[in-house]
């Protein structure tokens, strides 16, 4: 998947690229509830370019589909994972409604994951699934 988008900053080699909202994306304005920002997605990226270039940035497909996955497995399988747990002990703890300690359990897993996620990201996050520019241009003037 390539797309193109405006460096907006540039500090060192970190750039900030602004994208405008994919064709994919139709009419829907679901992201940020349909408000102007809806039609923008920034990301900092390693890179050479000046403020103002345009740049083609390419991440591999496969690894959308990874990362997707792992963005929804991963807690799906906390929170699956902390019912069980919470299943396991409804009989040893007496104290608290068995439904309530198998929820609080699940929502447990849950923040786990999230935060198994955070250490994920910042591994996962380089090489194969960082997205890469392919291109750099300088605007096009009206000249």
């Amino acid at each position: 998947m390539t797309n193109k988008g405006i460096v907006t900053n540039v500090e060192g080699d970190l750039l900030t690229v602004v994208f405008d909202r994919p064709e994919a994306c139709g009419e829907c304005h679901n992201c940020m509830h349909g408000s102007a920002d809806c039609a923008k997605h920034t990301i900092t990226l390693r890179g050479k370019a000046e403020k103002g270039d345009i740049v083609e940035v390419e991440i591999d497909d496969s690894n959308v589909v990874a990362m997707s996955a792992t963005a929804y497995l991963i807690p799906l399988a906390g929170f699956l994972g902390g019912l069980f747990i919470g299943w396991l002990l409804r009989g040893t703890v007496t104290a608290v409604n068995p439904e309530l300690l198998m929820a609080l359990c699940a929502v447990l897993g849950t923040a786990a994951a999230y935060a198994l996620m955070r250490v994920l990201d910042s591994r996962l996050g380089k090489g194969r699934w960082e997205p890469k520019i392919v291109s750099v241009s300088k605007p096009l003037t009206g000249k």
